[in-house]
């Protein structure tokens, strides 16, 4: 597994040195599949690279949105985070604090910790 990532980072380092010399490595992307995939590919096979990658995405607001909607449309995903945020007790505290700032969030809120305690008494 590691001898394929340094042949991809190999290849890779080939292209931007190519490309580079010879053009504009974004506009290479843009238009030559075969880079663009060994490029993303090189990125995602390398925690390293790919840690640094989603910094850079969540570092802009266009960005950020769209990693955030992509992610959300991801249903795997979204129970992986919600499952993450319910083990921690400050993240429940936080994600209700959020909610309750609507009032129709609120009164959501307010009628199931409700529910809960009626059921709790039972």
């Amino acid at each position: 597994m590691k001898r394929r990532a340094l042949m991809m980072a190999v290849a890779v380092v080939g292209a931007v040195l190519v490309f580079g010399c010879g053009g504009d490595l974004g506009k290479v992307m843009t238009t030559n599949a075969e880079v663009k995939d060994k490029i993303m590919g090189t990125i995602a096979a390398n925690s390293d690279l790919a840690g640094q990658m989603v910094d850079k995405l969540l570092g802009g607001d266009t960005t950020r949105t769209l990693v955030l909607d992509h992610l959300m449309g991801n249903g795997g995903a979204v129970q992986e985070i919600m499952a993450r945020m319910a083990k921690d007790p400050t993240m429940v505290d936080g994600i209700l604090n959020v909610a309750v700032q609507d009032s129709s969030m609120h009164n959501h809120v307010m009628t199931l910790l409700k529910g809960m305690q009626m059921v709790g008494k039972k």
